[in-house]
């Protein structure tokens, strides 16, 4: 702590800071010059998101998702009947469906009895004890649980391996469960033996914990083993289900069912199993219902589309399939439906379908009813006129924002009489005074700006600019669909749309119209209005990045033009403050020096006093 003036009488800190305030001024410039570099640098990097999220959206709009300027669209006479949806690569035609005699169903199955003896099954505790313990298979009485402890175990093979390890050598395997063990290679079961395997095989040997693969297993596979250990207390069941893929393949997937589990976890394991099941438990009926989820008819050999194994699935929970010959003499299905394709005729000629829904030259259809007699449903693809000129106009929209904007930033009044305020000169004003300063002092900042007027200019090129394809077409730039510039010279460039000619240029020509804006080739002209402006958006970016910083991993100052110049200002004002620290203890020794001989003038004074006067 610095006293003064107790010699002289003078406010010696109040002179200081006058004298120091003089001798800051330098410093409060560069403050002032490094505020208006942030202030541009701001500026341009809200100018560079500004491109980046028009270029996005071009992006978007035209290129991710062309099929905006190819819509099509799909009107039927009857949609409680049939509905359609055209893609982009859909032509113009026209589809007449009729003698819709069956819809496709997938196939279902019910118990075809109660499955207890009495009580109704609580789905949330262990099933062994809500059950019988046996069942009749044929003229044969069998245990429905066996002795043992089911695990299940997952192993990775690191390297590529005929022989996979499991039970970690335990001794405790019941030797007689071999051929209850399942074994699935990345989801696939493999039938087991104890023999040498074939394709698809794999040998147990529950002497050693090894799993055996004729063919050996890559590398990264994944193979799920449950097998049985000897245990007094525990059991467990097995069963199957084999269903098919839309190819007639079989899909086989065997369960080994703990007497510990509630019958919603044994549904849990069939509905997130691969062969395409689910089930649940009806307490009204004391019934189980099994529905394929895939519809239609998979089984090429034209039986059963679920194959319930013997045991818990087919003979416990009673999913046997039942039948009973209708007047027509044919096997009807008593405890189930049988799946059905779907059967109709479309343009004259006769055909089926594995589903409701599918696709017929890029018109997507889907069956919802049957039709009645002689009744017909059309189906009319066009070009969806609508969605291709909103996709055209948003464009437009977004395209003059943006010029609004960039062009208020180059013609923004620049206020050079106002400078960045101190803390000093802000403390001084009111709060809304120091507003109205600011905005002025922050206004023009980009005006006139070179670089920013260049990105706009070339993007008027782009715009401009006519388009070469090969398609013959009579629509080759953007004046030619009815997008023109506005006569008003104070719109600066903005886009105006003919409505009318943009519309009757997509009824007549869509293919034409779109490739305008997203066409592609080897040269400028080749391509398309909106890949022409995103590379010039592209370049724009990364040079006013260059400048700026905040995009294209430009965040540190000495990575952009603007940021070098902030630090060069920061390591000007470090070293002037050292300057002025020097300044002012120099400042400080005067005024202590003034002070000490004042002190001993005074000191001289008051002695020479008493000497003249201190003898009267």
């Amino acid at each position: 702590m610095r006293m003064g003036g107790l010699a002289s009488g003078m406010d010696t800190e109040q002179i200081m800071r006058d004298l120091m305030r003089a001798e800051r001024m330098p410093v409060d410039n560069m403050v002032k010059q490094r505020q208006v570099v942030e202030w541009q640098m701001d500026a341009y990097r809200e100018v560079n998101r500004k491109f980046n999220e028009f270029r996005n959206k071009m992006v978007d709009q035209f290129i991710l998702t062309s099929a905006n300027l190819s819509a099509k669209r799909a009107t039927s006479t009857n949609s409680s009947l049939v509905t359609a949806t055209a893609s982009p690569n859909a032509g113009n035609v026209s589809l007449r469906l009729s003698n819709i005699d069956s819809l496709a169903r997938s196939e279902s199955r019910f118990s075809s009895g109660s499955i207890t003896e009495g009580a109704k099954i609580i789905t949330n505790q262990a099933i062994k004890g809500q059950i019988p313990e046996t069942y009749v298979d044929g003229e044969l009485t069998k245990d429905v649980w066996k002795s043992g402890l089911a695990k299940t175990e997952t192993i990775r093979v690191s390297s590529s391996s005929n022989t996979v390890s499991f039970a970690n050598g335990n001794s405790n395997l019941n030797t007689d469960a071999v051929g209850d063990t399942v074994v699935k290679v990345n989801g696939k079961e493999y039938k087991t033996t104890t023999g040498d395997p074939g394709a698809d095989e794999v040998k147990v040997d529950y002497g050693t914990g090894t799993l055996t693969f004729a063919n050996g297993l890559p590398a990264g596979a994944q193979v799920s083993v449950t097998y049985i250990e000897n245990s007094e207390t525990a059991n467990y069941t097995t069963s199957s289900i084999t269903t098919f893929d839309r190819e007639g393949n079989a899909i086989k997937d065997t369960f080994v069912i703990k007497d510990s589990e509630t019958l919603s976890q044994i549904f849990q394991k069939v509905n997130r199993s691969n062969v395409g099941v689910s089930m649940f438990y009806d307490e009204h009926t004391d019934g189980v219902a099994a529905t394929r989820k895939e519809t239609g008819i998979n089984n090429k050999n034209g039986g059963q589309e679920m194959i319930f194994g013997e045991g818990f699935f087919k003979d416990v929970l009673k999913l046997k399939e039942s039948y009973e010959v209708n007047e027509e003499g044919e096997n009807v299905l008593t405890n189930g439906q049988a799946a059905k394709n779907a059967v109709f005729t479309i343009n004259g000629m006769e055909t089926q379908r594995q589903t409701n829904t599918f696709t017929i030259d890029g018109v997507t259809i889907t069956l919802r009813g049957e039709t009645v007699g002689n009744e017909e449903v059309s189906l009319n693809v066009s070009t969806d006129t609508d969605k291709v000129f909103d996709t055209i106009k948003g464009f437009v929209d977004q395209y003059n924002e943006l010029l609004d904007f960039v062009n208020g930033k180059l013609t923004e009044e620049r206020y050079r009489d106002y400078k960045p305020l101190t803390d000093e000169e802000r403390d001084a004003i009111s709060e809304k005074e120091a507003e109205r300063w600011d905005e002025r002092a922050q206004s023009g900042m980009l005006r006139n700006d070179r670089m920013i007027q260049s990105v706009m200019d070339r993007m008027r090129t782009d715009i401009y600019g006519m388009v070469s394809n090969n398609l013959g077409s009579d629509y080759n730039q953007l004046s030619a669909i009815g997008i023109t510039t506005s006569r008003d010279y104070n719109d600066r460039g903005k886009l105006e749309i003919n409505e009318d000619r943009l519309r009757q240029a997509i009824e007549r020509d869509p293919a034409g119209v779109a490739a305008i804006f997203n066409s592609d080739g080897p040269t400028s002209g080749e391509k398309g209005i909106i890949r022409r402006m995103r590379e010039t958006l592209t370049s724009g970016i990364d040079s006013i990045s260059g400048r700026a910083g905040g995009m294209g991993g430009k965040v540190a100052n000495h990575q952009f033009t603007l940021g070098r110049e902030i630090e060069s200002i920061n390591t000007r004002i470090t070293n002037f403050e050292r300057r002025l620290q020097q300044v002012e203890d120099r400042y400080w020794r005067q005024f202590t020096a003034m002070e000490k001989a004042m002190q001993q003038a005074n000191a001289q004074a008051e002695s020479l006093f008493a000497q003249l006067y201190g003898n009267q």
